[in-house]
């Protein structure tokens, strides 16, 4: 680059000031950079963007396919006579990347299907998500918590995005334009509690050390009409129960613990339920899972804590009430460097006795990883039925045989996101399916 002679001195050195405005300049940018990062300020938003669209546009499917596998068969049923009976419900993104919650029988054939496309249910985009979150082509985003209520209606979460509820048909019931995401629990009187959150781009003048650019988790009761029952922060639960030092805990400032972003990550929310027996747990407490900070909380019907777990698993999901005194959850233990040595496990926590146990861990004979997300049923023979995210659900006996296994391949050696795998309730078995095909007017 040519200076303009007027910067020079007689020699042809640049002159002082100059050199002095181009350093300062440097660090004015440096600072600013720091601080626009940090505070979400100009240009940060725009550049995190193009980064996102950047990532779309290089790697099209990384988002939901994994390849590499040996498997070829979708359903491998190792022992039939071990399963335990009924039909499943799949979430997950097909092979023509749409999304779909299906019922497969144990030999995989669907008898069922919601296929679901973003632009069928917002046709219009929302107002209060960010344009590059707007899905534009398949799939665009993912189902995480879907449930089937006992009329045969769907509910589920466009991850991050909205709550919606299909009937059996696939028509529209209703739409929530609220982030819901991750799980989807109904309770005894059909209610729906679900994970959401809120996002922020302004500080919260009482919380002075969130920065913006931060996610307040929100625990959502719905009604099956769609209507929003209750809001909970879990920012106002934590400082209500005196337990404001988990806000800070991944802050790793000297001075003030500052903290951003996604730092709790809510992703279970659960009621104890009354098909249940009582013990430590009481009908009506509910259970919550923040990944983030590795803990699960329980809270009775007055939103009094009264149980904490922490540390004992990593980046865990899907936290359920065995019973009235025992907790299990998925433990994706993601702790190793090489995935090939890594195994998730399924623990057990009684709180009465403190004991913690290893319900099942992967092994060689059935390997059992996943690195994210995450779900497990226990079935009412005893089996477990565990769902991997990247393509892969299992059903294990309680001695650790593999009884079922299923496989969602898209496309030789490459399989495709599974977001969920249920063994339903005996009343939705093949005449109910039939007979729904029939009202609906399927081939």
């Amino acid at each position: 680059m040519e200076v303009d002679a007027r910067w020079k001195n007689a020699n042809g050195s640049i002159q002082p000031p100059l050199v002095m405005f181009i350093v300062s300049l440097m660090l004015f940018s440096m600072v600013y950079g720091f601080f626009a990062n940090r505070y979400n300020w100009f240009p940060a938003s725009v550049i995190n963007n193009a980064v996102f669209a950047f990532h779309q546009i290089s790697n099209p499917d990384s988002d939901w396919t994994i390849t590499g596998t040996d498997k070829t068969e979708l359903v491998t049923v190792a022992k039939a006579d071990l399963m335990a009976p009924g039909l499943t419900k799949i979430v997950n993104v097909e092979a023509d990347r749409s999304l779909a919650v299906k019922v497969i029988n144990s030999g995989g054939e669907v008898l069922h299907r919601w296929k679901i496309e973003w632009q069928d249910i917002w046709p219009q985009s929302p107002d209060y998500l960010k344009e590059p979150e707007i899905p534009k082509e398949r799939p665009g985003t993912h189902i995480h918590g879907a449930q089937i209520l006992a009329n045969g209606d769907l509910v589920f979460n466009f991850e991050h995005l909205s709550l919606v509820s299909l009937d059996p048909c696939g028509n529209l019931n209703w739409k929530l334009p609220y982030r819901t995401h991750h799980s989807v629990f109904i309770d005894d009187d059909e209610n729906i509690w679900v994970s959401a959150q809120r996002d922020h781009e302004a500080p919260i003048p009482e919380l002075p050390l969130i920065q913006p650019g931060f996610i307040e988790p929100v625990l959502l009761k719905v009604s099956p009409q769609g209507e929003i029952l209750l809001e909970k922060s879990v920012f106002d639960l934590l400082i209500d129960n005196r337990l404001q030092g988990a806000l800070y805990a991944n802050s790793i400032e000297n001075d003030f613990p500052y903290v951003k972003g996604d730092m709790f990550h809510l992703n279970d929310v659960e009621v104890f339920t009354g098909d249940k027996k009582e013990g430590f747990f009481k009908k009506g407490d509910v259970m919550i899972s923040l990944r983030n900070i590795n803990t699960v909380f329980v809270f009775n019907s007055d939103w009094e804590i009264k149980y904490q777990m922490s540390y004992e698993f990593v980046r865990q999901h899907d936290p359920d009430f065995f019973d009235g005194n025992t907790i299990t959850l998925f433990d994706n233990n993601n702790v190793d460097s090489d995935a090939k040595k890594s195994h998730s496990r399924i623990l057990g926590k009684n709180a009465i006795s403190g004991e913690t146990r290893v319900l099942f861990k992967g092994n060689r004979e059935v390997p059992f990883y996943s690195n994210i997300m995450g779900k497990h049923q226990w079935l009412p023979n005893g089996n477990l039925l565990i769902n991997e995210w990247m393509g892969r659900a299992i059903e294990v006996t309680p001695g650790g045989e593999l009884a079922w296994e299923y496989n969602t391949i898209v496309s030789p050696g490459k399989l495709g996101l599974t977001e969920e795998a249920e063994r339903l309730p005996q009343q939705f078995n093949e005449e109910y399916f039939k007979n729904i095909k029939e009202e609906c007017g399927k081939p």
